[in-house]
């Protein structure tokens, strides 16, 4: 693969977070789950409302829905509000959803190697893709619950404000609702002011938490959800989708300036666009294939790329009936054309269902992890291909059962990145690999070097210690490059801990103890 290079218009994507169904919060996690072709479907817990009385077999029975079936998030319950100095009382009425996006930012800065603190009273920008009002919606029940802080904590603009005053960030700070694509359109205005050069930086994404039942039933009577609970994309048996819960955000560069800087890249956008439906269609929720169409030749001709150098299209692929084939007729008549290989096409919705406006966060990063490794993974379905798509015809292949990726030495793998809104508003990117970047300095030949962590409580250095040791016992990194990240990379934070061993083996037995409050050597905290 060709070294990186500085495309004009490209946005290196340098830090990214993420919370998915499956206990899916980090790269490896995640691909785990993808790779072994695990679905990560359940169904709303008990705890969050009476699922089973409001279930019903009949979409008409009024107040009930189809299916409680979800893509679910564990412990959405838990949130460390004194790290974000925020107190008990706001916390009660904080959405789970702006939790959520206060912590993947955090985690997205980190991930870049860039401390959060070192990016205060920057131009960094905040976009987020959001939709639900669940948490809010509680209020309406007992309104007289409501305090101070009912709508700091549930008005979707703060969502992104409050990451902006958390991290004192004085870009653009936007919330984004254009339904499904909210995400993937947040970002591509990322992107924009990027390019126009507004901001330097930018942290973009979406989210979505499931937490009040409203929406399942007007789904269900509007017919969209899945009355089996199975998420089926480009199957013959798609009967609709499957609700989930989750969100990310990446931390963009202009790759330039990403270079200029050293940071690690996990993957470019070469290109980004949005547009609308108009009333080309049917129906205000019927989506328009000329419209997608459109939208994805417009962006394949800002790429510089051929048709014929897309490896791959992440599909919004929702698993319904009408979508689905509107869809490929898109895809095809774009990338498909002219192709001798047909075009692999795949979805992770089928893997964690629809997170509606973070569901082209989670197309996304599932992109750019099969960048990295070169593969598409099969999807958790026995598949038979939907007999509304002439897929022979359209030149394209529904990568149900996984493939690996033609690998070339001429090109990177570049791959294609669809997000519908079901208003009409569509999002389409597309993204290249780059090629593994050599480290800019050799792990040397020396002792066990000290390694230095710190936290916001005593509870939260012991976890951390024991997550390091974890780690270190895998063998996956050196004892040299996880100090030296952990060293500069990472905030001072009031709590911290010096650990030290004359070999690794020895570091992690220190750390393990000092974890489990366990009397042990080579550890001093204060």
């Amino acid at each position: 693969m060709k070294p990186v290079q500085a495309h004009e218009n490209a946005i290196a994507i340098v830090g990214m977070a993420f919370r998915f169904p499956g206990d899916a919060c980090d790269p490896d996690s995640f691909w785990n789950l993808l790779a072994q072709g695990r679905c990560a479907i359940s169904r709303i817990p008990e705890d969050r409302w009476p699922v089973t009385e409001l279930q019903h077999p009949d979409r008409s029975e009024p107040g009930r829905s189809l299916s409680f079936a979800a893509g679910v998030l564990s412990d959405i319950d838990r949130f460390d509000a004194a790290f974000f100095g925020i107190s008990p009382r706001e916390a009660t009425w904080l959405d789970p959803q702006q939790r959520l996006l206060l912590e993947t930012a955090y985690e997205a800065m980190e991930d870049s190697g860039i401390r959060p603190s070192s990016l205060a009273g920057s131009k960094c920008g905040v976009y987020v893709g959001i939709s639900g009002v669940d948490y809010g919606q509680q209020a309406l029940v007992d309104m007289a619950s409501m305090t101070a802080h009912s709508m700091t904590g549930n008005t979707l603009s703060l969502a992104a404000n409050r990451i902006s005053y958390c991290f004192d960030l004085h870009g653009p700070s936007v919330s984004v609702d254009t339904a499904c694509s909210s995400s993937l359109v947040a970002l591509h205005q990322a992107c924009q002011a990027l390019r126009a050069g507004e901001i330097p930086l930018a942290l973009a994404g979406g989210v979505n938490i499931l937490m009040h039942p409203y929406s399942f039933i007007g789904f269900s009577k509007a017919a969209m959800l899945s009355p089996k609970g199975q998420c089926r994309p480009f199957d013959a048996a798609a009967d609709g989708y499957v609700r989930a819960e989750g969100g990310g955000l990446v931390l963009l560069k202009p790759l330039s300036q990403a270079l200029a800087d050293g940071n690690r890249i996990h993957a470019l956008i070469l290109a980004s666009g949005v547009n609308a439906d108009g009333n080309r269609k049917s129906g205000l929720t019927i989506p328009s294939a000329a419209a997608q169409t459109e939208l994805m030749q417009d962006v394949l001709n800002q790429s510089g790329l051929t048709a014929e150098e897309v490896d791959f299209i992440e599909a919004h692929g929702t698993g319904t009936p009408v979508g689905d084939p509107v869809e490929a007729e898109s895809i095809a008549a774009v990338y498909g054309k002219g192709r001798v290989q047909p075009l692999p096409i795949s979805s992770v919705k089928a893997n964690v269902g629809h997170l509606e406006p973070a569901s082209g966060v989670a197309g996304l990063v599932k992109a750019v992890l099969c960048l990295q490794r070169g593969e598409l993974p099969p999807m958790p379905l026995a598949y038979t291909p939907n007999p509304q798509i002439d897929f022979a015809a359209c030149k394209l292949v529904c990568a149900a059962d996984g493939l690996r990726l033609p690998q070339s030495q001429d090109r990177p793998l570049a791959a294609g990145l669809n997000s519908f809104g079901f208003g009409g508003v569509n999002a389409h990117l597309l993204l290249q690999a780059v090629a593994p970047q050599s480290p800019g300095r050799q792990s040397p030949s020396v002792p066990t070097p000290p390694l230095i962590l710190s936290a916001q409580s005593d509870e939260a250095l012991r976890e951390l210690a024991g997550r390091y040791a974890d780690r270190l016992k895998t063998g996956a990194v050196s004892c040299y490059d996880l100090a030296y990240s952990a060293a500069l990379y990472r905030d001072r934070l009031d709590h911290r801990l010096t650990a030290w061993g004359t070999t690794p083996k020895e570091l992690v037995a220190g750390l393990q103890a000092f974890a489990l409050k366990e009397k042990g050597s080579g550890v001093f905290a204060e």
